[in-house]
């Protein structure tokens, strides 16, 4: 009998994974056409890698439930199992009632369905209208210094920007997720009333976890560049580069 030594197992394993995430590739391209020609394929072949590896975590193994998880990742951001804005997928994700692993990622799609109805839009046409209103605001108007009223400001503001997602939320998690962003903007030096509001608006549009999603490396490379000392230098690229990201969306 033919033996398969673990070397040539483990690449076989290899060049089957290669040629699912090359399916995957051309999956997005065909359809989610905007995702592909904004992102560019190392990105997207780079969020395809890593929600592969996420999806395992909750045992997702065949190539149509990884497929699926991939989908919500593109659609959610990349670490939505963990956004504070979505409680209700980490739950799902979680349910040891759910009876395996197909049946919790069609209850998961099913869900997100309904949300991405509610808070974007059949034909994404709230969201459109959030992307416009974030240009529109003047951030220069904020001001630069630290401010006990920066999470009430920053409420006002996503409000402003995306009514029907604030509904969806509801002001509990709208609440919460204020609070995590002046914590989290705090780690990487950021408490301005301005930048404090620029970084909440930045979790809402693009998940909570955009400042370590491999489909914003941007963000992630302003935020941890330790020669940008300047709280102020700091919030304008991480403004300039988010609204030159934006404008692609609205091209």
């Amino acid at each position: 009998m033919l033996k398969i030594r673990k070397e040539q197992h483990d690449e076989l394993g290899k060049i089957s994974l290669k040629r699912f995430e090359d399916s995957m590739v051309e999956h997005i391209k065909k359809f989610f056409p905007k995702y592909y020609e904004i992102h560019g394929e190392p990105i997207i072949r780079d969020v395809i890698q890593y929600a592969i590896e996420r999806s395992n975590t909750y045992d997702f193994t065949t190539e149509r439930d990884v497929c699926l998880y991939i989908n919500l990742v593109f659609l959610l951001g990349s670490n939505f199992d963990k956004d504070i804005q979505l409680p209700w997928a980490s739950v799902i994700l979680r349910d040891e009632t759910i009876t395996g692993p197909a049946t919790r990622i069609e209850r998961l799609n099913g869900k997100v369905m309904e949300y991405l109805d509610e808070a974007v839009g059949v034909e994404n046409e709230y969201l459109g209208r959030a992307l416009l209103r974030i240009r529109e605001i003047s951030f220069e108007d904020f001001d630069r210094s630290p401010s006990p009223n920066a999470g009430s400001v920053a409420v006002v503001q996503l409000r402003e920007i995306w009514p029907h997602k604030c509904r969806q939320l509801g002001e509990p998690v709208l609440r919460r997720l204020i609070t995590e962003g002046m914590k989290t903007a705090r780690s990487y030096n950021i408490t301005s009333e301005r930048g404090v509001v620029l970084y909440t608006a930045l979790m809402f549009l693009l998940g909570s976890g955009f400042d370590k999603d491999p489909q914003f490396p941007w963000a992630a490379s302003i935020l941890n560049d330790e020669s940008i000392t300047n709280e102020a230098a700091k919030v304008d690229r991480l403004y300039k580069d988010s609204m030159t990201f934006l404008k692609k969306w609205l091209t």
